[in-house]
């Protein structure tokens, strides 16, 4: 196992290293002058231009930070290739870098605030995809061409072909406006924001329906591939042989059929979680929530490239993490897959 987990980081490095090289090159390729994008309307002087462009290492610089000048006078710009060498020695180091547009802040500070937004909505949703996912398509399969069945397939088709960000315009529509509406404001759930000291409702309220937003796309693909998995795992030999050996329905299911039907959806789930961690930028987006996804979707549209660097930085992170405890898993449901020996993964 702690070989396999090894050779495992190792491959990550070269994969890292190639998204963050690629998104790098397109950040430094994509038209705007970053220094006027600070500077917005106003015009800088020179010295205080090129003091900024030698802070965010886009001029040479001496020992002491001060700028190189050539022998006309003019300042030489640092070449691409020795500004990622820059940046990748600062994110050894924890340092992913400083914002444009808010007062040069630093990005690891920034996300440091904004990702715990983001992780607890995270684990609301994943919650909420694996409780309701896996039931829906456990009672799929065990009840197989029943009304059950026909109405999970109804429901898991229409959230597939749902859009995120208007599942959840519907979701603010229906709960936060149109039931306040015909209530008469005795029930309605908030549509936006996280709550705080002085918020109408508890905090929990406010994580409803950003959650089942987050969620539904993935609780249908969930129920599909649980149902699909359980239907081809009870058609096995060995369950035909715990069949025969007089074990109950609820046995054979619980005991054999349920381990081996997990796998494929352990894997789903963990890689939605990944995504989900890495900051859901519609669903954030839709109902103002303060996460890395909003973040980002706000640093991409002011071009605030630092920012949009260190936040697809940490979703690389945290997806290649995520993967790994998900392939691990593996030898947990199924004590068949093993990790050390010559028929390895």
């Amino acid at each position: 196992m702690l070989r396999y987990i090894a050779r495992r980081i190792i491959q990550f490095i070269p994969v890292f290293l190639g998204v963050t090289l690629i998104l790098f090159v397109m950040q430094n390729v994509v038209p705007g002058d970053p220094i006027k994008l600070i500077a917005g309307e106003k015009k800088l002087d020179p010295q205080t231009e090129i003091n900024l462009r030698a802070s965010y290492h886009l001029i040479e610089t001496d020992e002491n930070g001060a700028p190189i000048f050539d022998e006309e006078g003019n300042t030489i710009e640092t070449p691409l290739w020795k500004r990622y060498i820059s940046y990748i020695t600062g994110l050894l180091h924890g340092d992913l870098g400083r914002s444009y547009q808010q007062n040069g802040k630093e990005v690891t500070k920034i996300l440091s605030q904004k990702y715990p937004y983001t992780f607890k909505l995270a684990v609301v949703a994943i919650v909420l995809e694996s409780i309701i996912g896996i039931a829906a398509g456990m009672v799929s399969a065990i009840k197989r061409y029943s009304a059950w069945d026909v109405g999970v397939t109804l429901v898991t088709s229409g959230l597939v072909a749902m859009p995120a960000f208007w599942f959840g315009m519907l979701q603010q529509l229906f709960w936060g406006i149109l039931m306040k509406q015909w209530t008469g404001g005795g029930f309605y759930l908030p549509i936006s924001g996280t709550g705080g000291p002085y918020a109408e409702f508890p905090s929990w309220v406010y994580y409803i329906l950003p959650a089942l937003t987050l969620a539904a796309v993935s609780t249908a693909y969930t129920a599909r591939i649980m149902r699909s998995q359980l239907l081809e795992v009870l058609n096995q030999d060995y369950i035909r042989t715990a069949r025969a050996k007089g074990l109950s329905r609820r046995a054979v299911i619980w005991r054999h059929a349920l381990k081996n039907a997990l796998i494929p959806v352990v894997t789903y789930i963990g890689m939605d979680f990944g995504g989900m961690l890495a900051g859901a930028i519609l669903t954030e987006t839709v109902f103002n929530w303060p996460g890395v996804g909003f973040e980002t979707y706000r640093a991409i549209s002011q071009r605030d490239w630092p920012i949009v660097m260190g936040s697809v930085t940490v979703i690389v992170i945290v997806v290649m993490v995520i993967n790994l405890i998900v392939d691990i898993s593996y030898a947990f449901l199924d004590p068949r897959i093993r990790f050390d020996g010559s028929n390895n993964e």
